[in-house]
């Protein structure tokens, strides 16, 4: 127990006393009282300002390497944008220069096609000449058309005997011949009546009418006008030009395609005729030819003036070999008239014995219109013992044709006369059993078989006609 006088009052446990702060300086001494709260709030403080200074710190060493990175990302981000704006600009460059060689291109194009039409036009013109020469000797080029078909045989009823129509003998006549053994005679009476050369006569001298064809200027309208430097854009005006060539590209293949088809088909129907003329053992003019030969050249591409060459060459000759075989007694004097007696061995209607008979009878009441089967020249028109009443004609081939029996002449000698034209009228004169026509062909005076002649006149008629 205590007392309240001598000693100070104590609380129940150990009392805490406050914090002092002495600071002594010589003889003066200071002490300050610091309460645990004043304490507390210093040392937060404290440890703020310490970890301020410490993260301001770490702040000013990272800064310069965030603000490195940061440039370093601005300047790839420029360089990209650079590297960007010049590969745009080389296309849009580009782009400027391919629409001008575009450009340039298509007018350049445009140039070759009016080039190339005015060519064609030529070329057309050309052609054009060549077609209408080529029609003037019989010939029609149409490229589009089919090909006809083979031309039927020619029958030829009235060459053989016909007694339907009369039932008195058929009137004979002629002056006879002795008798020649040659290969070209045979009996009567056989499929062989004319001789092997009359056989092949017909079967070599076989020609087929021109192809009837379509002008080829039908195609010309659409490429005629030339074509003008359009202001649509540019895939219109290249679709135009490919329109444009490939109409001109067809035009080009007819013009080809024609010439060509006049060249073959002219050297075919000269061939045609002079082979029929060299089976009638004639030569005809413009036909000779030297010899032949020389390595072979496989044949390249053939260009348009060596096409239009041997076209033009092709119909010059085929006028040429026209002319000459027109000057060959191809036509029978008498049209459709029937034969009473052949060429060749026979009995003599007045001596009853075996003679040559040197030319044909065709049976005609008398006054029957006699026409001459080939221009040519009269060099006797008149009497002629056996033969009557009769006409020669020579002919420019070189072949005299006789005509013999007659009622009446209609020509004088040295008169020129056409084909088809009349010397004659069909009668008894002469050496004659009845009205009929004896018709001779003669080859250096040599007597030949005259349906030869007429049977090539039959198909080469179609050849011969214009």
């Amino acid at each position: 127990m205590t007392g309240h006088g001598d000693y100070p009052s104590r609380e129940f446990g150990r009392r805490k006393e406050p914090h002092r702060v002495i600071i002594a300086r010589g003889d003066n001494v200071r002490s300050f009282t610091i309460s645990p709260w004043l304490a507390g709030v210093g040392t937060v403080c404290g440890l703020a300002l310490a970890l301020g200074y410490v993260g301001a710190t770490a702040y000013l060493v990272l800064r310069d390497d965030i603000i490195q990175a940061s440039a370093e990302r601005q300047a790839e981000m420029q360089l990209s944008y650079e590297d960007r704006i010049s590969s745009l600009r080389s296309r849009i460059d580009q782009l400027t220069s391919r629409r001008v060689l575009e450009k340039r291109s298509i007018d350049e194009q445009i140039e070759e096609v009016v080039a190339r039409q005015r060519d064609l036009d030529q070329r057309q013109a050309d052609v054009a000449r060549l077609i209408a020469r080529a029609a003037r000797t019989g010939i029609r080029v149409a490229t589009a058309s089919p090909l006809p078909p083979a031309k039927p045989e020619i029958d030829a009823p009235q060459l053989a005997m016909d007694t339907s129509a009369s039932d008195a003998p058929p009137a004979i006549g002629g002056t006879p011949e002795p008798i020649e053994i040659s290969p070209v005679l045979s009996l009567r009476g056989t499929k062989s009546d004319y001789g092997p050369a009359a056989a092949a006569a017909a079967a070599q001298a076989a020609g087929h009418p021109a192809r009837p064809l379509r002008d080829l200027g039908e195609d010309s309208a659409s490429a005629d006008a030339t074509p003008a430097r359009a202001t649509a854009p540019t895939d219109q005006r290249t679709d135009l030009l490919e329109d444009m060539n490939a109409t001109l590209a067809r035009m080009d293949d007819e013009t080809t395609m024609a010439l060509d088809v006049i060249a073959v088909t002219a050297e075919r129907d000269a061939k045609t005729i002079t082979t029929a003329a060299d089976t009638l053992g004639l030569k005809l003019a413009g036909t000779a030819r030297g010899g032949l030969g020389g390595p072979f050249v496989p044949l390249g591409d053939v260009g348009f003036d060596k096409r239009l060459d041997r076209a033009s060459s092709a119909l010059e000759r085929l006028e040429t070999v026209k002319t000459a075989a027109r000057g060959i007694p191809l036509a029978a004097p008498l049209s459709g008239a029937a034969t009473s007696s052949g060429f060749g061995p026979r009995l003599d209607p007045f001596l009853g014995r075996m003679a040559m008979h040197t030319g044909l009878d065709f049976r005609g009441a008398t006054g029957t219109t006699i026409k001459a089967p080939a221009p040519g020249k009269v060099v006797f028109a008149g009497r002629n013992g056996g033969y009557g009443k009769s006409v020669e004609i020579e002919h420019p081939s070189g072949v005299t044709t006789r005509f013999a029996h007659m009622s009446r002449v209609s020509v004088t000698k040295g008169e020129t006369v056409d084909l088809g034209e009349t010397i004659g009228y069909v009668g008894s004169t002469g050496r004659s059993t009845g009205p009929h026509l004896h018709y001779e062909v003669r080859i250096n005076d040599r007597p030949m078989d005259p349906m030869p002649f007429i049977k090539a006149g039959r198909k080469l008629s179609p050849l011969l006609r214009n």
